[in-house]
């Protein structure tokens, strides 16, 4: 889905063609309502949280109660990595502090999760955040380079951290790597690799 509408986002974007003087002025296109940005991205992030563990579809058994908190777990680790990796990457090659980067960091954490979040270990979580946060940054960096105006970074968030969470799923699959693979039969987190 993420990848999907990032690609569409992008699509659209380079139809559209730049904002007037996006490319010329860039400091009167910053963002104006910082702390608007914070509570839209802390409603994402709280919404994040029903539905990705909500995925689980059940909580009648243990092992589904582990697996949602699993999930809860892997999308908050996600989404902070995320948005610590790009708010320091920011600073470090703009040497200023970036709240906005920061809540996209965030967004690019949680959309590369969304994919394997109930499928990997949170070790495997953290870096999938931390991938995902520069992927967001490189692929901002390129847009802005080749003179593509996203307004809100929207393919980057979903489109670029889209595709990274999709090859995460696969990479990350419970720490077992590439030999193994997470079917609809495997959500029970609980059982041994005989089954029992």
């Amino acid at each position: 889905v993420h990848l999907t509408g990032g690609i569409s986002g992008l699509v659209g974007t380079t139809i559209l063609g730049a904002r007037t003087g996006r490319f010329t002025n860039p400091e009167e296109f910053e963002c104006h309502n910082l702390p608007l940005v914070v509570l839209g991205t802390f409603a994402l992030w709280f919404g994040w949280y029903g539905f990705n563990p909500g995925s689980t579809l059940t909580m009648k058994s243990g092992s589904d109660g582990a697996l949602a908190a699993q999930v809860a777990m892997n999308t908050t680790l996600a989404a902070a990595t995320g948005g610590i990796t790009v708010f320091l990457l920011r600073y470090v090659i703009m040497h200023k502090y970036d709240v906005g980067a920061l809540c996209n960091g965030i967004l690019a954490g949680l959309v590369s999760i969304t994919a394997g979040c109930g499928n990997m270990e949170s070790g495997s979580a953290f870096a999938t955040g931390l991938i995902g946060g520069f992927v967001y940054q490189a692929a901002s960096m390129l847009l802005q380079k080749l003179h593509i105006d996203d307004p809100v970074d929207a393919s980057p968030v979903h489109g670029f951290c889209g595709a990274w969470g999709l090859i995460a799923a696969g990479l990350f699959d419970w720490g077992r790597g590439i030999d193994h693979y997470h079917g609809w039969s495997g959500f029970g987190c609980m059982e041994k690799d005989d089954g029992g």
